[in-house]
């Protein structure tokens, strides 16, 4: 099978619509751009960036920075010989950010390669999770892919082990904002600093979402095919390119409701380029661990906006309905980051209640709180009675969080299409 047909060919695409079809006339210029540069980022984007306004830049800049895709924006512009298009101040902010994604580039490398020969001194492997293997394996310049923070699975009888470890060296403490818990909550222990260098680290005892019943069968997968490569010296273990892939799938989708954005067209662009995939196996191993809908709709997604990587028979057999869940996934894609918690708070009132975020389902939501919010509050272990005490606290906090969802600038009924997607999602 090809991995490079034309975007164009969707006739072997049986769930594209007219909706479908004119998608790309609701976008703005700047969102089409930015959507098509991750989706193909080998893409000759000259046409494209001729085509925009001076607000139209602005647009596409103030978007690419913080969806951490300037450096491949940067890389188009200089390819295509159109960096002179750039409004002066646009054209400023890039070279600052290409300084900026430099020197962090630089601070990651050290501090990873840093903290996997610590732990490797105690005996304690860990798998650098996703990013890693993506800039350093898959992308052609792992400045290209910047790194947000450091994720790093450990065996989970091992974790609090190893977050203690850390801490007591003295070079790594607890992360301002963090909240306090153990392995009993979530898929990670709360974030840790490097304070030589500033950079996030999350110890991880799990991959992602706590109700994705398959769940262990990829963490299983990633310890026994975990691959190591050398960085500045160092042995790293990184996840295989088919357990890389497939988090990639399940973290955009079924834990972010791809609101961690457009990069992740590019992480599976760049994956998909290596020549590594074998897709049969891919496509089995999604199937049985219930990402058969994940992978389709995050394929759907990218073919639509230009991807060359997605083969043939990924897309022979989609349901009917996939196509009508394209327009949210797109439209979450692009929320700006100060919106996407609480669009988030939306949807888990919605999931929990089964119903439209009204205030009848709030103050249900309010009445039921986690015991491990409360105990985060107190900072006490959540088996501690005493988490009570931060009821009224955690009430107060929560209708304050409540008000503002509502009125964040965030389409009127998405929180319920996104919930619906969701579902659809978990129940193919």
């Amino acid at each position: 099978m090809s991995l490079t047909r034309e975007a164009t060919d969707l006739n072997d695409f049986p769930a594209r619509t007219e909706a479908s079809a004119c998608r790309s006339a609701t976008l703005s210029r700047s969102a089409s751009v930015l959507l098509r540069l991750c989706a193909a980022p080998e893409a000759d984007l000259a046409a494209d960036f001729a085509a925009l306004s001076e607000d139209d830049w602005y647009d596409l800049v103030e978007q690419a920075i913080p969806k951490r895709v300037a450096a491949l924006l940067d890389r188009a512009l200089q390819r295509a010989n159109c960096f002179a298009l750039l409004p002066e101040e646009c054209h400023d902010a890039m070279v600052h950010e290409r300084r900026r994604l430099s020197m962090s580039a630089f601070g990651h490398m050290i501090s990873l390669t840093d903290t996997i020969s610590f732990l490797k001194s105690h005996d304690i492997p860990a798998i650098a999770l996703k990013g890693a293997r993506l800039a350093y394996r898959d992308y052609p310049d792992a400045r290209l892919r910047p790194l947000r923070d450091l994720d790093l699975l450990v065996p989970a009888d091992q974790a609090e082990q190893a977050q203690q470890l850390l801490i007591s060296s003295g070079r790594y403490e607890i992360a301002p904002w963090a909240e306090f818990y153990g392995v009993e909550f979530g898929h990670q222990l709360p974030e840790l600093v490097d304070r030589k260098h500033g950079i996030s680290i999350e110890i991880h005892h799990r991959l992602n979402a706590r109700d994705w019943a398959e769940e262990p069968h990829l963490v299983a997968m990633v310890f026994a095919q975990a691959e190591g490569f050398d960085v500045s010296g160092t042995t790293v273990l990184v996840p295989s390119m088919h357990a890389n892939f497939l988090h990639l799938v399940e973290h955009a989708t079924l834990h972010h409701m791809f609101e961690n954005g457009p990069i992740t067209l590019a992480d599976l662009h760049f994956a998909a380029q290596t020549g590594k995939i074998d897709w049969p196996l891919l496509i089995a191993q999604a199937n049985d661990m219930g990402l058969a809908r994940a992978l389709q709709l995050i394929a759907a997604v990218a073919l639509a906006h230009g991807a060359t990587w997605v083969p043939n028979t990924l897309l022979l057999h989609v349901p009917a309905d996939l196509a009508g869940h394209l327009d949210v996934c797109t439209a979450a894609m692009l929320r700006d980051e100060s919106l996407a918690e609480h669009a988030s708070m939306l949807r888990g009132i919605s999931l929990r209640k089964g119903q439209s975020p009204g205030w009848g389902a709030a103050i249900r939501a309010a009445l039921t709180p986690a015991p491990l919010k409360l105990a985060g509050l107190l900072r006490v272990k959540g088996s501690n009675p005493l988490r009570w005490l931060a009821y009224p606290l955690w009430l107060f906090l929560r209708g304050k969080a409540y008000l503002a969802a509502r009125r964040a600038e965030i389409e009127p009924g998405s929180a319920v299409q996104e919930v619906e997607t969701l579902h659809w999602l978990r129940n193919g």
